[in-house]
């Protein structure tokens, strides 16, 4: 019961829209007899920020097949939840989520009264709702979909159509954006309606798209308008590069019980001040805690220490287990590192790592998600550039991102825990010994292999959606175990319908054939 109800909560957390400032409203609950009075702004800021948030945070499953997170000892856990004998109500959550939002980004839409920004802002983060919806579910209702008083059992269309609809939405959004000489959004809490980071935006996100089928022997008929399209556009505005411009999402948290940053308030109980059950349950994966430990042969990879806490005062004690084996107690689990010093103190409003303060934004695409996409891009000749560099600079980004936040320690005391994001990067990457397929790009055997192991370890706490994609698309990284419990198949391709569907859209659910975690997505290996 305890694993149904974390789930329960986090599902609740993801995909609420309760206030964080007078910006949140939600047209479903507080004005349900008269929806069309209510300003798109109104509208627009809750979206941005629970899309954000589904994303960011994921499922806690998705945590756990990438080896970020397993279940702490001492916590009661079903077998299903290690076998992934789970039933078509686990994501369910995912689905009911992500067609909730889009629905109001319609209203966004049909409200806008002319103003094309929103209309490109509304058409960016559709795209966003249904490629993360292809990604774990495959066909999708799309054409019929938000159309219940025309099309109340909606038809499944075709994964790969939607893809090549979905290039040229992005297409059609940046030019809507771009054009527009009139008022800006106030409802964007993400880029405060500049438009060249929207720009940026677009064309990371359609670069992330692009590389999905990039390796497919037959692609979406789009796809080369769409590939020559973003060229253009990233020669003239380029993609998210910098912390300026990357999609973070902010409504105004504060200090405040249910109105600070979601991702920390699910560790750190703000009226309590103290860590909550949650910080406990969730401990550190053996597969990201032995990546950071692999790279200490010289220099060190001292994200280590912003990611995860010695599992006692020794600085020395890092160890995670494996998501499937069961263990006996936390005592000698990592936790989550944060706070001012990495012994697991808080104060809430100084921090580092993926938990830094009540304050923090969201991530809805990091600069580091955006070089390494660029790497592979320019790899695989698609896009102009120097993959090398633009590795490295994702790595630098990442540490950057880890190490925002620190203040270096009065007392001289934690000579382990360094404060110079950059040198330290470039000395980790510049290692000659050990694994360097992990680190060195310059050394490497595999270029590939090294720019998505650096993606995946970059992503941990950040996006575990991205990884999950990657992992079933190029096989990389291999030290991805998903469930080693005894007897778990092999990690799932996709997710199950959910019963919601089989229950209100049956004929049209069953139309997808049998219901199987072994089908592929059809971008998938």
């Amino acid at each position: 019961m305890k694993v149904v109800i974390k789930y329960l909560l986090v599902l609740l957390l993801i995909a609420g829209t309760s206030a964080c400032s007078k910006k949140y409203f939600d047209i479903n609950e507080d004005n349900p007899n008269n929806p069309n009075n209510v300003d798109v702004d109104l509208v627009l800021s809750p979206q941005l920020r629970s899309i954000a948030a589904i994303q960011h945070m994921g499922s806690d499953d998705m945590s756990y097949w990438m080896g970020y997170w397993t279940i702490g000892g001492g916590s009661f856990v079903n077998s299903y939840v290690f076998n992934y004998t789970f039933d078509n109500k686990w994501f369910q959550g995912m689905w009911t989520s992500y067609y909730s939002y889009l629905g109001n980004l319609q209203y966004i839409d049909q409200h806008a009264n002319g103003n094309n920004f929103y209309r490109g802002i509304v058409k960016t983060l559709n795209v966003v709702c249904y490629h993360n919806l292809i990604d774990l579910f495959g066909n999708i209702p799309y054409s019929q979909a938000l159309q219940i008083d025309k099309y109340p059992t909606p038809v499944y269309d075709d994964a790969a159509t939607i893809y090549n609809d979905l290039y040229q939405q992005l297409d059609s959004a940046r030019n809507l954006i771009k054009q527009w000489t009139g008022n800006t959004p106030k409802g964007d809490i993400m880029y405060n309606g500049n438009k060249g980071n929207w720009i940026r935006f677009i064309n990371t996100l359609q670069l992330r798209l692009l590389l999905r089928v990039s390796q497919l022997p037959t692609k979406p008929a789009y796809y080369a308008t769409a590939l020559n399209n973003l060229r253009s556009s990233a020669a003239a505005d380029g993609y998210i590069s910098s912390i300026q411009t990357e999609g973070n999402v902010n409504p105004g948290f504060f200090n405040q019980s249910g109105k600070g940053n979601p991702m920390v308030e699910r560790f750190w109980n703000i009226s309590q001040h103290q860590q909550t059950s949650s910080y406990n349950y969730y401990r550190a994966n053996a597969a990201a805690v032995n990546f950071y430990l692999d790279g200490f042969n010289g220099y060190g990879d001292w994200r280590l220490y912003r990611v995860y806490a010695p599992y006692d005062n020794n600085p020395d004690h890092f160890k995670g287990a494996y998501f499937g084996i069961p263990t006996a107690n936390n005592d000698t689990l990592s936790g989550f590192s944060w706070g001012d010093k990495v012994n697991g103190s808080f104060s809430g409003t100084n921090g580092f790592g993926i938990i830094k303060n009540i304050s923090q934004p969201i991530p809805m695409i990091t600069a580091f998600e955006s070089y390494f996409l660029q790497a592979e891009a320019s790899y695989r000749n698609l896009i102009p550039g120097d993959y090398k560099e633009l590795y490295k600079n994702g790595v630098r980004a990442n540490f950057t991102y880890l190490y925002k936040g620190s203040l270096p320690d009065p007392s001289g005391s934690i000579s382990y825990q360094p404060n110079n994001a950059i040198e330290d990067a470039n000395g980790y990457m510049a290692q000659t010994s050990g694994k360097i397929n992990n680190f060195n790009i310059e050394l490497t055997s595999d270029p590939l292999q090294t720019i998505l192991s650096q993606k995946w370890i970059a992503m941990n706490g950040v996006n575990p959606f991205e990884p999950y994609a990657d992992f079933r698309r190029t096989g990389w990284p291999t030290y991805i175990y998903g469930s080693k419990y005894p007897g778990a198949p092999a990690l799932p391709k996709r997710v199950f319908y959910p019963s919601i569907e089989y229950a209100t859209n049956k004929d049209n659910v069953n139309a997808q054939g049998a219901d199987l975690l072994t089908k592929k997505i059809f971008w998938g290996r």
